[in-house]
């Protein structure tokens, strides 16, 4: 009988651990939604942000465009993002913050990487982010697009702060060059 129970007990376990994981991450799906590639126009400019499984959030100036964190089921993903032509500055938080400066022209369509750095013990998550010339070869990844309900649940005042202060810090920073033309 004890055999039996035990028996059951793991899968039981099994099956609750299962169900948390994919709560955790099925919850997610509302946050995003996979989307075909997106063409840019007279009145804008398309940046892909390409990831995957690492642990980031992505901001232009103070709006969330969103979050490599929010577990979508693939190996490599990338956000899409739709804008205004102009000046943006890009940030990475995961545990830096990585500021990126970029003067966008209309129509066109820019990559950006974004990955992880290594570190010892793989104690934090550091991340970097770099242009990707002729990224056209990623379009065929799967592509997520956040929700503007996402955006405005994630920009909660501790993270709209915290990414406040280094925007400022980024915008008052003049010797800092475009990065992404």
């Amino acid at each position: 009988m004890k055999n039996a129970l035990k028996a059951l007990g793991i899968p039981a376990i099994a099956l609750v651990f299962g169900m948390a994981v994919l709560g955790a991450c099925g919850s997610s799906a509302k946050a995003y939604s996979l989307v075909d590639p997106v063409t840019p126009d007279d009145k804008s400019a398309v940046v892909y942000f390409i990831g995957g499984n690492m642990k980031a959030a992505i901001w232009d100036g103070e709006t969330p465009i969103g979050d490599f964190r929010e577990c979508p089921p693939f190996n490599l993903v990338n956000m899409v993002w739709k804008t205004t032509p102009g000046t943006h500055y890009f940030i990475a938080n995961a545990s830096n913050w990585i500021t990126m400066k970029a003067k966008l022209e209309a129509n066109k369509r820019y990559f950006v990487q974004v990955y992880e750095v290594p570190q010892p013990l793989n104690i934090v998550t550091f991340v970097a982010m770099r242009v990707v010339e002729n990224g056209d070869q990623f379009l065929k990844q799967k592509i997520l697009s956040f929700s503007d309900k996402w955006r405005a649940e994630f920009a909660q005042e501790k993270r709209l702060k915290e990414v406040r202060v280094h925007l400022q810090s980024a915008q008052s920073d003049t010797s800092m060059e475009t990065t992404l033309k």
